[in-house]
């Protein structure tokens, strides 16, 4: 079976060939599918692949340079021997959407066109101006297509974030559920030494009590190791993030996550953390977030204890702010955080 495309680029090789290509690498770029090069058919196959392509496509696009119409008028030209006339015919004759695309210096005849392509001349069409490429292009696809690029183009960014958001709640999950372990088994440690300890305690008091004849008292000894255990609980400092609640905060949590930065409303003798957001402006028409982490340390009482900055300047410039973000976070992940890190650590120590 043949490949059906969406969209047929229709030009003249000599002065359309050059526009006409940006647009299908652009087309195709963004999931569309196009049928472009015809002229690299052999003639044999020209005429049943070329009214396949024209009458399955939605959208006939040509390219109008100038000078391309000089063959219509040539009375020495077989009408059949215009391929460029015959994928208009073509087109007008199946009812298809005809975007003439007018590149700089295209004048429309004074002469009517020939009364088999003349329909061409009433369609509404869109200039070509490479300066503004970009805007021209944009107009093309909202005001102009019916053609849709591919599902999965289409859907590009909801598929990402989805994904992003589940390789990240495993990543949380699995961290959270390591370190559960971890703690268990630095608890089960902990209890079997008190339980030692408590046994060696009482042995010896035993011994003391028969050397001296004086009772010492067994619960004092036995409660004396989970005495000091409560006191190095209570004097631990303890680092809680104030969470931004954007991609850019999450990047910036999970670098300080190994250190144990928690979600967790600060207590005691503990040290919040909250970092700056980045700031996003508009350049032509992209999106540029640009961002210097700075980190503020303050305690419980809300009294600040520090600053920290990276120097590193973090920039992400796509279509839209969230994918600017998105890659400004990317770059924050892949960055090094030793020093901020030792920093943290050295205030956590005081």
């Amino acid at each position: 079976m043949p490949k059906k495309f969406d969209i047929f680029i229709s030009y003249r090789r000599k002065g359309g060939f050059d526009s006409a290509k940006l647009l299908y690498d652009r087309l195709r770029l963004d999931g569309y599918s196009v049928s472009f090069d015809m002229d690299t058919l052999e003639r044999g196959n020209f005429d049943s692949e070329l009214e396949s392509r024209v009458k399955k496509c939605r959208d006939f696009v040509v390219v109008l340079n100038p000078g391309v119409f000089d063959r219509f008028y040539d009375p020495e030209c077989n009408p059949k021997d215009d391929w460029v006339r015959r994928e208009i015919v073509c087109a007008i004759a199946e009812g298809k959407n005809i975007i003439p695309v007018i590149l700089d210096g295209f004048q429309w005849p004074k002469n009517p066109l020939p009364a088999d392509v003349e329909d061409l001349a009433r369609k509404n069409g869109i200039d070509f101006n490479p300066k503004y490429f970009e805007a021209m292009y944009v107009n093309l696809k909202q005001k102009f297509l019916i053609s849709k690029p591919s599902w999965t183009i289409r859907h590009k960014i909801k598929i990402i974030s989805i994904l992003s958001i589940v390789l990240l709640a495993t990543g949380i999950y699995l961290y959270f559920e390591t370190k559960k372990i971890s703690q268990q088994k630095i608890l089960e440690i902990q209890l079997e030494k008190q339980k030692t300890d408590s046994i060696l305690h009482y042995q010896d008091s035993i011994i003391r009590h028969k050397d001296s004849k004086k009772q010492t008292p067994t619960l004092k000894i036995q409660t004396e190791p989970a005495k000091k255990q409560a006191e190095k609980t209570k004097d631990k400092t303890t680092l809680h993030w104030i969470d931004h609640r954007d991609i850019v905060g999450v990047a910036m949590y999970e670098k300080l996550m190994p250190i144990g930065v928690q979600k967790t409303p600060c207590s005691g003798n503990g040290i919040t953390i909250s970092a700056n957001r980045p700031s996003c402006k508009q350049i032509n028409n992209q999106i540029m977030c640009s961002y210097i982490p700075t980190l503020t340390l303050s305690d419980c009482n809300g009294k600040l204890l520090g600053a920290l900055k990276i120097t590193t300047e973090f920039i992400g410039m796509q279509e839209n702010e969230t994918e600017a973000k998105k890659e400004l976070a990317d770059g924050l992940r892949s960055a090094d955080f030793s020093n901020i890190i030792s920093s943290i650590e050295k205030h956590k120590n005081k």
